[in-house]
């Protein structure tokens, strides 16, 4: 790999734009501009790092470097977006979305891919820089969960809420234990365990928290005896001995974030939500209702299904189902094919595949499954969904190149 463009001003911006994002990516704070437009930190850094490698490009003159686009499912996308906003009936609801589609799929993938590809020890600052802020998004939830007068929901470190919080979590915490058994440090791999455990007790997301146990259950026996039946024997205590006697009763909580039922005997809001969601699919295959339009519309569609009144918890819908009534079923079938297109270009299947890569893997899985319960294509957790895409397909590449996937 060449780290030529560092050897520039501008590569310098580019480099340390390019960490502050990364950095301050997973948060949903944001300053709404005017009704409905709203603009994070995050949303200025990663543009200021693309203008600065446009800059750059054409000092240097590589033109060759246009050409890095973000692969076909990316694309396809984008272009199902694109063709579902122009048949919808709230086109500026549909741009706003599709312009912010734009900024995680392709601006944010060139960004990325830019940045782990140009620079020496890539993959271990992208590494130190999620734990990082994965540290800071802990304590400060660790801070609302053990302040009693907050409600569940809140209990959400720098997010909107504890779903969104989940889905980070589901981003993040299997590849950390990737990090943790790749380590020699004992003492890296004591705080990488205290970490991990600090984050599933105030994940108060029973989806996010069975996706995370089951995948770090799978990396564990990837790795042999040795690491499965420590892993397992820890989660085991820890589901029936720790969750249920701290101040939320952590077990509960899982439990009735995705029970069918509710204390009253009605269906829980979500499970109607999906059937409704089915309906528009059926009745809008292609196209969908447009991007950013589903609540708008899914109302109708409940027909003779129950629905409670009043307000209802947030971001508990399947973002599947959402993907596919809002933009089709073409959509979604180029969205799933995002979690594959890391590994299009190799051999799929090698057993030798390192830690990292099984870490990436079960980090994508984990995202995949919480979806179905949280939306979480949202502002704070699209950056560092597509960081992850981009991380995975590096991996895999050098790995292939290298026969390892560190350098």
């Amino acid at each position: 790999m060449t780290n030529e463009i560092k050897q520039t001003i501008f590569g310098r911006i580019f480099f340390y734009l390019a960490c502050i994002t990364i950095l301050i990516a997973p948060a949903q704070w944001s300053v709404e501009l005017r009704k409905g437009l709203y603009l994070s930190p995050a949303d200025i850094t990663l543009t200021l790092a693309a203008g600065i490698w446009l800059v750059d490009i054409a000092l240097r003159r590589e033109w060759k470097e246009f050409l890095r686009l973000p692969p076909w499912s990316h694309l396809i996308f984008i272009a199902c977006a694109g063709a579902s906003m122009l048949f919808t009936s709230d086109k500026l609801s549909a741009i706003k979305e599709l312009v912010q589609y734009i900024e995680y799929f392709i601006v944010g993938y060139i960004v990325f891919d830019t940045f782990i590809h140009k620079y020496p020890n890539a993959v271990k600052i992208l590494l130190f820089l999620l734990v990082t802020v994965l540290t800071g998004i802990t304590a400060l939830a660790a801070v609302q969960y053990f302040n009693l007068d907050l409600d569940d929901l809140d209990v959400r470190g720098t997010f909107g809420n504890r779903n969104v919080l989940a889905g980070f979590f589901a981003l993040a915490l299997p590849l950390l234990f990737a990090c943790l058994i790749e380590t020699r440090s004992w003492i890296t791999k004591i705080l990488l365990s205290l970490l991990l455990l600090t984050a599933l007790s105030v994940n108060l997301s029973g989806a996010s928290y069975i996706a995370i146990a089951i995948t770090i259950i799978i990396i564990a026996a990837r790795n042999g005896l040795k690491w499965f039946i420590p892993a397992a024997t820890v989660l085991i205590l820890w589901q029936s001995q720790v969750l249920p006697r701290l101040p939320r009763e952590n077990d509960l909580v899982h439990f009735h974030s995705m029970a069918l039922y509710c204390d009253d005997g009605t269906v829980a809001r979500r499970y109607p939500d999906w059937q409704a969601a089915g309906s528009m699919i059926l009745t809008n295959p292609f196209l969908g209702i447009g991007p950013g339009n589903y609540q708008k519309h899914v109302g109708q569609y409940y027909d003779n299904i129950p629905r409670k009144t009043g307000p209802s918890e947030p971001d508990i819908q399947n973002m599947h189902l959402v993907i596919a009534a809002s933009m089709g079923i073409p959509a979604l079938l180029a969205f799933l094919a995002m979690f594959i297109a890391p590994f299009s270009e190799e051999n799929i299947f090698p057993m030798k595949h390192c830690t990292l890569i099984h870490g990436a893997i079960g980090s994508l899985a984990a995202f995949a499954f919480t979806a179905a319960w949280h939306p979480l294509l949202v502002r704070g957790i699209g950056l560092p969904f597509v960081l992850l895409l981009v991380f995975t397909q590096y991996l895999v590449k050098t790995e292939a190149i290298n026969g390892s996937c560190i350098e």
